[in-house]
């Protein structure tokens, strides 16, 4: 607390540091001088004593948590900073350490990594923070990851340049992103802008020929004015390429795709097969994608062809409808129990080509967005 308790310099009035307005004419005999004045140093504690008092079965839970992960070997001395906060929140940002140091530095996602001992009586469920009052003793240890921030990246500058230079180059690259993607970090493509627009527009149909019929049935002028106000088939052909909508579009082969791009005279196409190629040959899993009920909102971008396209009202509508209801945004997750710590380990190692394939999809991205 700060004192308001001020020194008077020299006794004068309204000098510096003084808040009185006069000093007194006659100080009392026995009143200290002002340079003789001293405060008592306030209270510190020691740096050994925590900031919050925790129950004896919450330190409990956190050792064994603790001491789990480093039989995995996912903290060690180097990566364990005993900073502020928790034993929880030390080991997570361990853990983090680790997982940053695999991906690298990402311009265009923002990946969030989970880390929570889960109760028995919620194995299979997201798990409840470590610090209950009445902490459940953990049978697993659960990690989840997902995008923190979703952004639309406008690739089709980028995509299209790399077509007019090389044929089926742009096709090729958008392909190996959307495969690879959906085993790392799920992008939000064109052809899946398609997929929904039947979803949420056309009744599942291929177009809103359906839609029209039945809410308006032959009368012409209502049906031009629904079909004005809706996302018709029409006005997302005319915003995307057919490849692009295409999920079985055409490719060149991994060989072609080195070859060609390799001693190509353009740097940005040199640099984007080499990326490409790169992340076709990553072997990734989709041992961890979630399989949870409702809809699937875990996408790391949305790719538009130009900023503001019918991929972001598309994407959004989604987005929108699936927040009425149950729905998935976790892009992984996957669950150890306590007794074996060589299960994390050996996830460690499988995972590690999917999170350098974000790496790469990350680079990808960020370079197609730079060709305007």
């Amino acid at each position: 607390m700060r004192t308001s308790v001020e020194p008077i310099r020299d006794n004068e009035s309204g000098g510096p540091g003084s808040r009185r307005t006069a000093a007194p004419s006659h100080p009392p005999k026995h009143a200290a001088s002002a340079r003789g004045l001293s405060f008592p140093a306030l209270p510190r504690f020691a740096p050994d004593i925590p900031e919050t008092i925790e129950p004896s079965g919450n330190r409990q839970a956190a050792a064994r948590f603790t001491q789990y992960l480093i039989d995995a070997r996912a903290i060690t001395k180097q990566t364990f900073c005993p900073a502020n906060g928790s034993f929880h929140d030390i080991c997570e940002r361990a853990l983090n350490t680790w997982l940053s140091k695999c991906i690298g530095d990402v311009q265009c996602f923002a990946p969030v990594f989970d880390l929570q001992p889960v109760p028995s009586e919620v194995r299979q469920t997201y798990a409840s923070q470590i610090n209950k009052d009445e902490p459940s003793t953990p049978v697993a240890l659960e990690v989840v990851w997902k995008e923190a921030s979703v952004c639309h990246w406008g690739v089709g500058a980028g995509l299209d340049y790399l077509e007019q230079c090389v044929p089926l180059l742009g096709s090729t690259v958008l392909d190996i992103m959307e495969r690879k993607g959906a085993h790392a970090y799920p992008l939000f493509t064109p052809s899946m802008a398609l997929d929904e627009a039947s979803y949420l527009y056309w009744r599942g149909e291929e177009d809103e020929t359906l839609a029209l019929d039945e809410d308006c049935g032959d009368d012409k002028e209502a049906r031009e004015a629904m079909a004005n106000d809706m996302v018709t088939r029409a006005t997302i052909e005319a915003a995307f390429p057919a490849w692009a909508l295409d999920y079985n579009r055409p490719r060149l082969m991994h060989e072609e795709l080195v070859r060609l791009t390799a001693k190509y005279p353009c740097p940005y196409v040199q640099r984007a097969g080499e990326l490409a190629a790169a992340l076709d040959g990553t072997r990734t899993t989709a041992q961890y994608c979630p399989e949870e009920d409702g809809m699937f909102i875990g996408f790391g971008a949305v790719l538009c062809w130009r900023d503001g396209d019918l991929a972001v009202q598309i994407s959004d509508d989604y987005a929108n409808l699936a927040w009425q209801s149950e729905y998935c945004d976790e892009i992984g997750k996957v669950s150890f129990p306590f007794n074996e710590p060589d299960a994390m380990r050996r996830w460690m190692r499988k995972v590690s080509p999917n999170l350098t394939a974000i790496r790469l999809l990350d680079g990808l991205l960020l370079h197609l967005t730079e060709r305007e």
